[in-house]
């Protein structure tokens, strides 16, 4: 049974939305928003489009033959629709009016170290800092669109309404025009929290917008978001040297240790949801930052192996 999303009309539309969209010069995304909510079919039409590699094989077989170049050995594998060149973007004219830019520069991945922190300042103005333990892929060719492959990062985003920042994580989009935010991935959880300015969740039917203030968290990929809201002050600050929390979960303090120590700290069996609130300051050996935590957060911290497992300090479960 051929569904709408396979109507021809809307496979083609979503084709060229597919194609425009992946251009760094891209700025219409209010009528791609509108397009997308003008009928149900549309989002998976888009999605299918993406993932359409049968068709970008056709669309490269109409093209010339390109001038072949070198490709760096650690580069990692671009989506098609960046790395077609020149010879996709000759094809992509001839058949439907719209260009590419041809993509010479390999995507660079930037990881750091458990408990390594770097700040990295991109070619349109934007400021990322990078958690301990985090791994980001950036394209010199379009430096408003980042993947974030593992960890936390901090954005700190020049505005430019005609070319929104976006930030790509294990598949949810994160659309910004000029904010401060702070993302978090682990494993499948996505935590996103709004200092400045706005950010949108998954563009298109469904998003969601988040203020100042706001956050957001998804324990994995097929679950609900959960929204709630933060001291937008305290979003972001372990990059400046501190941890703030607000009835926060022990759980979620031994994962901000262990990225900002860069040793591992686990909760012992039972004590991940007792609630923490108050500011913790990072400066210091890893030694005497776990000294100051333990009274702060009312729990004794045991050497285990290279780390440390946190227990209540009277030796209970609270």
């Amino acid at each position: 049974m051929t569904t709408n999303a396979q109507i021809p009309e809307i496979k083609e539309a979503a084709r060229l939305w597919a194609i425009r969209v992946q251009d760094p010069a891209f700025a219409d995304w209010d009528g791609f928003t509108e397009w997308l909510e003008a009928d149900p079919a549309h989002s998976p039409a888009y999605e299918a489009a993406l993932d359409d590699a049968d068709w970008a094989a056709d669309l490269l077989a109409r093209a010339p033959a390109p001038v072949a170049e070198p490709v760096a050995a650690t580069a990692p594998r671009r989506p098609w629709w960046l790395g077609a060149g020149a010879a996709a973007a000759a094809a992509v004219a001839a058949i439907t009016g719209w260009s590419l830019l041809d993509h010479d520069a390999p995507a660079q991945q930037v990881a750091t170290a458990p408990g390594e922190h770097r700040t990295i300042d991109l070619a349109d103005g934007s400021q990322i800092a990078l958690n301990g333990a985090t791994r980001v892929t950036i394209d010199p060719d379009t430096p408003r669109h980042v993947v974030l492959d593992q960890g936390e990062v901090r954005f700190a985003v020049k505005h430019d309404a005609a070319n929104p920042f976006v930030v790509m994580t294990g598949g949810t989009r994160l659309l910004d025009a000029g904010t401060v935010f702070n993302v978090v991935r682990d494993g499948d959880a996505l935590e996103v929290a709004v200092a400045e300015g706005a950010v949108i969740y998954q563009p298109g039917p469904g998003e969601v917008r988040l203020a100042p203030g706001d956050t957001l968290k998804r324990r994995g990929g097929g679950a609900a978001p959960v929204l709630g809201r933060a001291d937008p002050q305290t979003i972001g600050s372990w990059a400046s040297g501190e941890l703030h929390y607000d009835n926060a979960p022990l759980e979620q303090v031994a994962r901000d240790l262990t990225r900002s120590l860069g040793r591992p700290v686990r909760t012992a069996d039972g004590a991940g949801g007792l609630a923490i609130s108050g500011t913790l300051r990072l400066d210091g050996s890893p030694d005497e930052i776990v000294a100051r935590a333990g009274p702060f957060l009312g729990v004794r911290f045991t050497r285990n192996g290279e780390g440390w497992t946190m227990s209540p300090a009277n030796g209970a479960v609270r």
